[in-house]
């Protein structure tokens, strides 16, 4: 699945969802064999994006707990950090090279691409870095079986909203710290933060996907604008460590040009930060809070309402169907089209499987609130973030309590259609659909 919420998936859920397959992700790609720089940098990414998620949802999950699993995951990367930062450094270099608006001396690139190779090789010999991915693997597995055990219970926008509130606020401070300090470490700390609301807007890209998906991108720009800075930082140091073994003047002519193109990169990032953080915290979080109702509004009006009554037909006739022969079978779909309901319709919310649509697809629609039992809300309500069923008149015959209960109650707990045969079925199925006009033209707004 994707690093984002699914339809009508909660956060609490979600994120759990999330972390499990960003560890599952990185536990599979450090078990490769041959292991590739590839897939240490894919795991060490898999894990940024599993702590991340975590800061999201820092308040519901406790600093406890956070701080135990994120000194995990980072104990794990720290593992693989020694030849995949040379192999970073030899690629920025390349990078430096074949920039035209870079100048930079081919003998002094040439020189320090053949130290770097040497540092990459030696980081490699003194340890056995598939031994060390199999030993973070190992690591990140225990962290992976407490994952259903963490303290996740805010399903809602609550504690999202303060993890939010806090990542916009630190980008926020740190852009302007790097601002006004200028030097490379500031700025360093103000990609990590961007990088904090970078996964943290694709984990909520659901809730507004239109309003997002700009913001989005601004950072994943912004993100690679300040990474790439970051390298030629770290690469600057690395001159710097090697300038003696450089030709005279060489390390100076490096320096400058890294400068250079630092000072551009910086230029860029201004106005890709001025625009992310164009919004204060609160108003930011308040905006995305609104389009969280809006997120369980929508999910209401898309939903297919059925009166409690119709709901009993409806099983009853999907029942009837599990144990009945062809014809029957073909007999009992005619009755569920003349009731009205049409399996076609949830092909995109339920698995195709043999034998087709079956009460246990309805049940799950039921549970996930894609059918509910009730009246439509009115629009007013729904404005206000209120999307319960509409209150049910008394039925005129008796029914069981189960149908004031909850749509995942009412379908496991209504009273069990007495045996008929599909002939029964079917001639009722006229009845039943004029009763059910009858019902929507009371009780439906026109």
């Amino acid at each position: 699945m994707a690093y984002k919420l699914e339809d009508r998936e909660g956060m609490a859920s979600g994120v759990r969802r999330i972390v499990a397959e960003e560890l599952d992700s990185a536990m599979a790609g450090l078990r490769t064999r041959p292991l590739s720089d590839q897939a240490v940098h894919e795991a060490r990414k898999s894990l940024k994006k599993a702590r991340s998620a975590l800061r999201l949802l820092r308040s519901d999950l406790g600093n406890d707990v956070r701080r135990r699993e994120t000194s995990a995951m980072r104990a794990a990367a720290r593992r693989l950090s020694g030849a995949r930062d040379a192999q970073v450094m030899l690629e920025t270099l390349d990078k430096l090279a074949a920039d035209p608006r870079v100048a930079v001396p081919g003998p002094a690139v040439a020189r320090l691409k053949q130290l770097l190779e040497a540092r990459r090789g030696q980081l490699r010999g003194e340890s056995d870095l598939e031994a060390e991915a199999a030993e973070a693997a190992a690591e990140l597995a225990v962290v992976r079986e407490r994952v259903d055990e963490w303290p996740l219970r805010d399903e809602g926008f609550g504690a999202a909203g303060d993890g939010l509130r806090r990542v916009q606020r630190q980008g926020r401070q740190t852009m302007n710290t790097a601002l006004e300090k200028g030097d490379d470490e500031s700025w360093h700390e103000w990609r990590k933060r961007v990088k904090d609301l970078w996964y943290a807007l694709r984990i909520l890209k659901s809730v507004a996907p239109d309003q997002l998906s700009g913001a989005i991108d601004e950072a994943s720009d912004l993100s690679d604008v300040l990474g790439d800075h970051n390298d030629l930082a770290v690469l600057a140091e690395t001159v710097t460590e090697h300038q003696e073994e450089l030709a005279p003047g060489h390390a100076e002519l490096m320096r400058a040009a890294l400068a250079r193109r630092r000072d551009t990169l910086r230029l860029a990032a201004v106005p890709l930060g001025m625009r992310l953080y164009a919004e204060r915290p609160k108003p930011f979080v308040r905006r995305l809070e609104r389009c969280w109702r809006a997120r369980d509004s929508q999910a209401a009006a898309d939903a297919q309402w059925m009166p409690p009554e119709l709901v009993g037909q409806v099983r009853g006739m999907l029942e009837a169907k599990q144990g009945a022969l062809p014809a029957e079978r073909r007999k009992l779909s005619a009755g569920l089209r003349g009731l009205g309901f049409r399996v076609g319709a949830f092909e995109d919310h339920v698995p195709a499987r043999r034998g087709g649509f079956s009460v246990e697809d309805f049940d799950s629609l039921v549970e996930r609130g894609i059918v509910r039992v009730g009246a439509p809300p009115a629009p007013g309500s729904l404005a206000k973030g209120k999307t319960a069923a509409a209150p049910q008149e008394p039925a005129s015959e008796p029914e069981s309590a189960s149908r004031r209960e909850s749509p995942g109650e009412v379908q496991r707990r209504s009273t069990p259609p007495q045996p008929v045969t599909a002939e029964q079925f079917v001639r009722g199925g006229a009845r039943l659909a004029a009763a059910a006009a009858r019902w929507a033209r009371r009780r439906l707004p026109v």
